[in-house]
């Protein structure tokens, strides 16, 4: 009977551990999803209407540039976009240029009310104030990829020819 008590403890013991040390594993974070060249959004808030009218906060937009660079050559390409919500676990999707007639986002952020899952479309367009799929099967014809404000996007074409002009 001793060795089954001193067996429960054992056990007990262990299992406090393994759950502390679930808590110790590294969540993904900004700084992770920049040095893996994503794309970051950070909602700034957990309201769809005020997430589309700008309640967000774009980092890393340099390999956005290279990517659109890559589809006016007609160069097949990919680009890594992470959402981190105001509240719950970053998501990343996937922008993949094939050629002029077929992109596919691969979304995986329900944040901007798209579909999950991936889309198809045919064009990529690009303002100075988000990046959308266009021609798109499904649901939805246009899809927002990845939002941004004016500002934003003016320093990061800024850094980006910076960086091409090396």
């Amino acid at each position: 009977m001793k060795r089954i008590w001193t067996a429960i403890g054992l056990l007990i013991v262990l299992m406090g551990c393994t759950e502390k040390e679930v808590e110790k594993e590294p969540k993904f974070t900004v700084k992770d999803a920049i040095k893996e060249n994503h794309v970051v959004i950070q909602n700034l808030s957990d309201k769809v209407n005020e997430i589309m009218t700008g309640a967000t906060k774009a980092e890393n937009l340099v390999p956005m540039f290279v990517f659109l660079d890559d589809v006016e050559a007609d160069k097949e390409s990919t680009l890594k976009i992470t959402i981190f919500p105001k509240n719950g676990e970053p998501t990343t999707s996937e922008l993949h240029y094939v050629n002029k007639d077929k992109t596919i986002f691969k979304n995986n952020n329900k944040s901007f009310t798209m579909p999950i899952g991936d889309i198809e479309c045919s064009s990529i367009l690009a303002s100075s104030r988000n990046v959308m799929a266009d021609g798109c099967n499904g649901k939805y014809s246009t899809v927002l990829v990845i939002p941004f404000g004016v500002r934003e996007y003016n320093l990061a074409k800024v850094e980006y020819k910076k960086q091409k002009n090396k």
